[in-house]
């Protein structure tokens, strides 16, 4: 952002969700400033008016995505830091902690109605890291990785820095990462056209099943037969 320029979000939140749009779709280094421009309603001098260019339009997208997701995993976070002392070494109590903990995160990312147009530039980052990966990596998938070697270290009593914890809870984030990843290929067998509050409740009830099981814990809320 241009440190000179007096500030106004109300403008730069357009060129900020172009590109949010066009950085997602086809990449940084495909999408022109008049394509950005174009896309926001604005003219080209905007962008270098509001952020000094293209590539700190490229930061404001990538630090407004991660503001909209950041607080819900740092609150999670907190929880869980809470609850390890209350589930202690008790499997049932560490199970109820990490179904919630699923529930949580899968009603947020599949629920939310903003999170669709966040998600491929998202993707993207993952798999195409842009200029501001670090960026994006320390504010989000950092914080939801740890999340879940706290989650694998509570529950085998590991160091949240082993090797083993981490390719495990890598795993495990990929249970719910998928169901973004793939959106296109789940909706194209399910023939869905969204994520309804039933099928939300379907999908977390499976990712349950299978990180418990993956974990080596009874969900306690299911009779055994």
């Amino acid at each position: 952002m241009n440190a000179n320029a007096p500030t106004s979000r109300s403008a730069e939140i357009p060129l900020i969700l172009a590109a949010i749009e066009l950085f997602g779709r086809n990449g940084y280094a495909a999408v022109s400033t008049r394509a950005l421009s174009e896309r926001a309603g604005t003219n080209v001098s905007s962008i270098k008016y509001h952020f000094g260019g293209k590539k700190e339009l490229y930061r404001a997208a990538i630090v407004y995505v991660t503001e909209q997701v950041k607080p819900r995993i740092e609150f999670a976070m907190a929880a869980l830091t809470q609850a390890r002392s209350l589930a202690g070494d008790d499997p049932a109590l560490q199970a109820r902690l990490i179904k919630q903990l699923i529930d949580n995160l899968l009603k947020f990312f599949l629920g939310s109605e903003d999170i669709p147009h966040f998600m491929p530039l998202v993707m993207r980052e993952f798999l195409i890291p842009g200029p501001y990966f670090e960026t994006f990596y320390e504010a989000l998938p950092r914080r939801l990785h740890e999340l879940f070697c706290e989650l694998v270290a509570m529950v085998e009593g590991s160091d949240p820095q082993d090797e083993t914890t981490i390719l495990r809870a890598h795993a495990l984030m990929g249970q719910i990462m998928i169901f973004h990843v793939a959106r296109p290929v789940l909706f194209a067998r399910m023939n869905w056209d969204s994520y309804t509050p039933e099928r939300i409740d379907n999908i977390t009830h499976q990712v349950q099943q299978l990180v418990l099981s993956a974990l080596q814990l009874t969900d306690p809320d299911v009779e055994s037969s």
